[in-house]
């Protein structure tokens, strides 16, 4: 993330990508938090609907605990003080430097190179947020968790994708998006500092 960061603004593509008021309005805190419940329903309801369609309605339930908890011997295993360590780095730059990077990224430069190109609307949307799911696979503890990753934050991306045509505006996708990771990012290092 810092590195893609350091070369879109290198480029003199963050100020250009984040328009002519660059810096976060109270505007782009409100539309933000309404980003964020939007972009959730699509994002829940391809979670559970990829779950729903590898298991059916019979193993839909247990699905959960075996899709997105590592197989056993699968965790990497560090003493206490590095595990607080790495988690304390983790929960401070992730949501710090991946909200505005993955929304710099796929909603402003990759969108605006496809409508710079002409391309299709559909196409326009669709191509950065299938390029958004299949980055986030690498996330996934498990095989199946792959596919559920891939098509949870594809539907994110073209949501993301959609407001963005509509709004021209990257600030309250960054505030939905870091929301989400400050939440995703806090709350296992608060279990972390509970349980050690």
């Amino acid at each position: 993330n810092v590195v893609c960061l350091a070369l879109l603004a290198r480029a003199g593509g963050v100020r250009r990508l984040l328009g002519d008021r660059p810096y976060l309005r109270g505007s782009d805190v409100g539309y933000g938090l309404i980003w964020l419940f939007v972009l959730f329903v699509p994002f829940a309801a391809a979670i559970n609907l990829v779950v729903l369609l590898l298991h059916g309605p019979s193993g839909y339930g247990a699905a959960f605990e075996t899709i997105f908890v590592p197989p056993p011997g699968a965790e990497l295993v560090l003493g206490p003080g590095v595990s607080l360590a790495l988690a304390a780095v983790v929960a401070v730059l992730f949501p710090v430097t991946n909200a505005p990077v993955e929304e710099l990224y796929y909603r402003g430069h990759a969108q605006g190179r496809l409508e710079d190109r002409g391309a299709h609307p559909a196409v326009v949307v669709l191509v950065p947020a299938l390029l958004f799911g299949l980055q986030h696979v690498f996330l996934a503890p498990s095989s199946a968790a792959m596919l559920v990753y891939a098509v949870a934050f594809a539907s994110w991306g073209a949501t993301a994708g959609v407001i963005y045509r509509r709004q021209r505006r990257l600030m309250p996708l960054i505030v939905a998006h870091f929301v989400t990771n400050l939440m995703t990012a806090a709350v296992p290092l608060a279990l972390l500092l509970t349980v050690g």
